[in-house]
């Protein structure tokens, strides 16, 4: 397989994957319990539809993460080293994304599922924790500097249509900085972005 039919399987690829993105988002605020795990995260994991949900992110992630890379390798050689450090980023940001999952689907069930165990998701202590801390803060910076830097490429790169670059910055802000809504919002402007951008890759335009 060439480099042009790969990079047309990575649009296809960044496409797919923000479709599922966007569909877990809604599910999530539709059919869980958001308010109440605020204050109880235990609440949202022992809702009959917490794997479900989850199993749709993950899979998204991963298709996402094949689309990036297919993205700069259309770029490089315009994008320079900041293509090359905000492509850096943005997977580090997808890889910690996917673990995260992996724990919400196939780990934090058992926890909550048991007494004795339950405590540490009701009362926060595992969240609380120094060391899931630090993953957590790890993940904000690296997503927040990839989706920035790997944008600033695109503008840069001339190679996508701006309009794409822009709603992948504008959704990625609003999903982060947005109440319910607005975050919603926001991941429909990224989807919507991914789209154009993975549209680029299969047209080879």
């Amino acid at each position: 397989m060439n480099l042009k039919a790969l990079q047309k399987f990575g649009g296809v690829s960044i496409i797919l994957g923000a479709l599922l993105f966007m569909v877990y988002a809604v599910c999530f605020n539709l059919f869980l319990p958001v308010e109440e795990g605020l204050k109880d995260f235990s609440l949202l994991i022992n809702s009959p539809h917490w794997i479900w949900i989850c199993s749709i992110a993950f899979p998204g992630i991963i298709l996402m993460i094949f689309g990036f890379t297919a993205i700069y390798s259309r770029m490089y050689d315009r994008a320079g080293w900041i293509g090359f450090i905000g492509y850096i980023f943005i997977t580090l940001a997808y890889i910690f994304q996917t673990a995260m999952l992996t724990w919400e689907i196939f780990i934090y069930p058992i926890i909550a599922s048991h007494e004795s165990s339950v405590v540490l998701l009701r009362d926060n202590i595992m969240l609380a924790d120094p060391l899931f801390s630090l993953f957590s803060m790890l993940f904000m910076v690296t997503i927040v500097l990839g989706v920035f830097i790997f944008s600033i490429a695109l503008f840069r790169s001339k190679v996508f249509h701006k309009a794409g670059a822009g709603l992948f910055l504008l959704g990625a802000v609003l999903y982060a900085v947005g109440p319910i809504f607005i975050g919603l919002l926001g991941i429909g402007l990224f989807s919507v972005g991914c789209f154009i951008l993975g549209m680029n890759l299969i047209k080879q335009k």
